[in-house]
């Protein structure tokens, strides 16, 4: 498998340092090549190598399963499983791991390996995962006397920051970050899908308008107190002044009537009416009218009672077309509604945090951020999935659906600098969109045409193109990657809403 130039930089720096050390690859670049090759090179190096892998999730062991029975050398090793309710013989050279599983029995797996004299490397993918005080038990065979030398290799991988604690921990078990590879990077060297981020603004209903404000005079007047009360918090960033109000409030056993307490409370009320607005899923769908119907799209929700609503809403309006995938269904469910997913039975999945990490589908290129947190590592997943190089895979876009007048974080993935932006306004009583920029250069568009006595079924079919494009990115592609659609497409229409977006990229 040829590697990219990446992959190829990230080994050697592993290399070099004696085949410890972290990752730190963006999702959907091919970390799991890099841990394949890793793999074939310590097997080359010592063939008696024991290989440890650890996954936090079982769809992602499923994912790693596959990946090595399609390397002919690896799958003769058999790979077997120890978690998700197998438990094959601990003794295989090959073995993939649940985090649940390792922190219990992996340990004593590697002493019993290194006692024999062996090798053995360590593999964990989305090692963030093992540094909680309950999985780091996995890494407890670090304090065995036996191990010594390199009879210990190591290889953590992960496409989100590291903490500063669990980060300290990973280093220690692991090694240092030895690579870094983000969006930036993968874009320019075309390792990624090109994408663009809409940022789309919708409101609040009356009644949620009026509650959202009740909240936030009462939110208000429990700051006050606490200043008053706690002068020093009025100097702290956003952060540590949530951290020191948790604290308060927990010292207080989250008494109501203690100031920090009751801010957290009416605080969490008011989010709850900011991630449950319901034009949020009147948004989703409209939005979803109006792309490509054979874009192939993932929807992220806050909220299990919302994705259901979400799908719920989508098979009354567009049949069955999607699928769901959150915590509370039985594992046999998901995995089938994933399955549906891959293979095209349906195009849109809509999910909950459980699909943030470690599962890969990559043809998917429109995401939905339905409702979310502002944490980076949310954003940097929820992108990361789709932007997986895929055969005929269109440009990949992601939606970060916000309602204007709460306190949300409107600065989307701020760390990205190079990629394409634009922005939506959803009008709720119309069920429609608007975009000042975009219908400011589509009107000049349409006078021009008009100046130069265009017909007036010519205007027509002009104006239909230009609209179709509002919610879209295609506006924002390279151009010849737009003449290359005007090439590829069957239909006049469609070849007419091509040239539509190249004259409107040229405009802009």
């Amino acid at each position: 498998m040829q590697l990219y130039k990446w992959q190829k930089e990230c080994l050697s720096a592993w290399e070099k340092n004696q085949r410890r050390g972290i990752a730190h690859v963006i999702t959907g670049a091919g970390k799991t090549v890099l841990a394949l090759e890793a793999i074939r090179r310590a097997l080359t190096l010592h063939p008696d190598t024991a290989v440890k892998i650890v996954v936090p999730f079982i769809p992602l062991a499923r994912q790693w399963e596959n990946a090595l029975l399609q390397d002919p050398r690896l799958a003769q090793l058999r790979p077997g499983f120890f978690g998700g309710g197998r438990r094959d013989d601990p003794a295989s050279r090959l073995m993939i791991y649940i985090v649940p599983s390792a922190r219990n029995y992996l340990a004593a797996h590697i002493r019993q390996e290194l006692a024999l004299g062996r090798h053995a490397l360590l593999i964990c993918d989305e090692c963030h995962h093992c540094a909680s005080p309950q999985n780091r038990k996995i890494f407890d065979f670090l304090n065995t006397a036996i191990l010594s030398g390199n009879q210990y290799s190591c290889l953590g991988l992960s496409a989100t920051p590291l903490e500063t604690e669990s980060g300290a921990l990973l280093v220690h078990a692991l090694g240092p970050v030895i690579y870094r590879y983000g969006f930036e990077a993968g874009v320019r060297e075309s390792v990624l899908s090109p994408f663009a981020v809409c940022e789309v603004s919708s409101s609040f209903s009356a009644s949620e308008l009026q509650e959202y404000g009740r909240l936030s005079s009462e939110i208000a007047l429990h700051l006050q107190h606490l200043h008053a009360a706690y002068p020093t918090l009025k100097k702290m960033e956003k952060q540590r002044f949530l951290q020191a109000v948790s604290h308060i409030a927990h010292q207080a056993d989250m008494d109501p009537a203690e100031p920090a307490a009751a801010f957290l409370l009416k605080t969490y009320q008011r989010k709850q009416i900011t991630v449950s607005a319901a034009s949020r899923v009147r948004c989703a769908l409209a939005l979803l009218l109006r792309l490509h119907p054979t874009d192939r799209v993932l929807i992220f929700s806050e909220r299990i009672a919302q994705a259901e609503e979400m799908a719920a809403a989508i098979r009354r309006r567009m049949g069955n077309i999607c699928v769901i995938y959150h915590s509370r269904m039985t594992r046999y469910a998901r995995e089938r509604n994933l399955q549906a997913f891959h293979e095209n039975r349906a195009r849109v999945l809509v999910s909950c945090r459980c699909l943030d990490e470690g599962i890969d589908v990559p043809d998917a290129n429109i995401g939905i951020v339905l409702s979310g947190s502002a944490v980076e590592r949310q954003h940097i997943q929820r992108l990361g999935r789709l932007l997986r190089r895929a055969p005929g895979k269109a440009a990949a876009c992601l939606y970060h659906i916000s309602i204007r007048e709460a306190a949300e974080d409107l600065a989307f993935l701020p760390v990205l600098t190079s990629c394409e932006r634009f922005s939506l306004r959803y009008l709720p009583a119309e069920d429609d969109f608007s975009s000042d920029l975009y219908e400011y250069a589509c009107s000049n568009l349409l006078r021009s045409a008009s100046e130069r006595g265009m017909s007036s079924a010519f205007l027509r079919e002009y104006r239909a193109c230009l609209m179709e494009g509002l919610t879209r990115a295609d506006w924002l592609l390279a151009e010849d990657a737009l003449e290359e659609h005007i090439q590829a497409v069957c239909t006049q229409h469609e070849k007419n809403y091509w040239r539509a977006m190249v004259r409107l990229r040229k405009s802009l």
